[in-house]
């Protein structure tokens, strides 16, 4: 039968490779359609991350199928090409270095599973929560203006995928529901710190309690499961020198993903207090 159908479609007085293309394109995108629909419907309490990975996924290997089927059915005519083009290979990598680079990236992240959709990262001095992930850039909701605020600005980053390969990425939620985070404050050197750390304690100690034990059970569980050496889910305030005007108070507390910029905001305040009332002794 499929004998027949080659036949009958090369008397049709286009490119057979054309028509085989189209054909190939229209099923597969058909089938990540239905695919795509049956797993939303027997699914239907997957939260929006969860629907925008499987999309991001999807169409990312909806490409790649597209990609190499054109190349199977090209293979021919690209073999052709490539023997006629041979001597101007080194031209067209040169040209496309940078968007090798982005495909290199790219398979760099999902070997690695440096970080997917929701994620918190930095990298190269860029901050945000990726909402989109391509085989040629990153697209992220900024976090900003202010690295302390933590808060999402309303602006979009868009980054290619080749930075990967030359700069480190950090990533908040490594530890899934939960996050370990570290807060610097920059504190004027001839303010007494027994008198803002006891204070900054006093605050953050009730509010990471309710997580502690919770906390405390799935490092555990992380240890045992992936040979994580995880830290101690128990908040801590230390004093650390820094030069000869200012001081750093290092915060570090345990807490669910959602709640970390809620406890952040709250020593913050706390903070902003006790140094207004060390810096004016005399205001009621």
């Amino acid at each position: 039968m499929w004998d027949t159908v080659k036949l009958w479609l090369r008397e049709i007085p286009v490119s057979y490779e054309i028509i085989e293309s189209v054909l190939m394109v229209i099923g597969i995108l058909a089938v990540r359609t239905l695919l795509l629909g049956a797993h939303f419907r027997s699914r239907p309490d997957l939260s929006i991350d969860a629907k925008r990975r499987a999309l991001v996924m999807s169409r990312n290997v909806t490409l790649i199928l597209v990609l190499l089927g054109l190349a199977m059915i090209w293979a021919a005519q690209i073999q052709t090409v490539a023997l006629s083009m041979f001597a101007a290979a080194a031209a067209v990598v040169l040209a496309t270095k940078e968007l090798i680079m982005c495909l290199s990236g790219s398979v760099l992240r999902s070997a690695t599973k440096q970080y997917s959709v929701g994620d918190y990262i930095e990298i190269n001095g860029l901050r945000g929560r990726v909402v989109d992930i391509n085989l040629l850039n990153t697209l992220m909701m900024e976090i900003g203006p202010n690295a302390l605020v933590g808060q999402l600005s309303g602006d979009t980053i868009s980054f290619p995928n080749s930075l990967l390969l030359n700069h480190h990425v950090r990533r908040d939620n490594v530890l899934g529901p939960y996050v370990i985070h570290t807060v610097q404050i920059p504190v004027p050197i001839h303010l007494d710190s027994d008198a803002v750390v006891p204070r900054l304690k006093a605050v953050l100690e009730p509010l990471c309690a309710p997580y502690i034990n919770d906390i405390s059970k799935y490092l555990e569980a992380v240890q045992v499961e992936k040979l994580f050496i995880t830290p101690a889910a128990e908040p801590r305030v230390t004093r650390v020198p820094h030069d000869d005007k200012v001081y750093n108070i290092v915060v570090r507390f345990a807490a669910p993903v959602a709640k970390r910029l809620e406890i952040q905001q709250t020593v913050l305040d706390e903070f902003l207090r006790v140094q207004h009332r060390l810096l004016n002794p005399n205001v009621g």
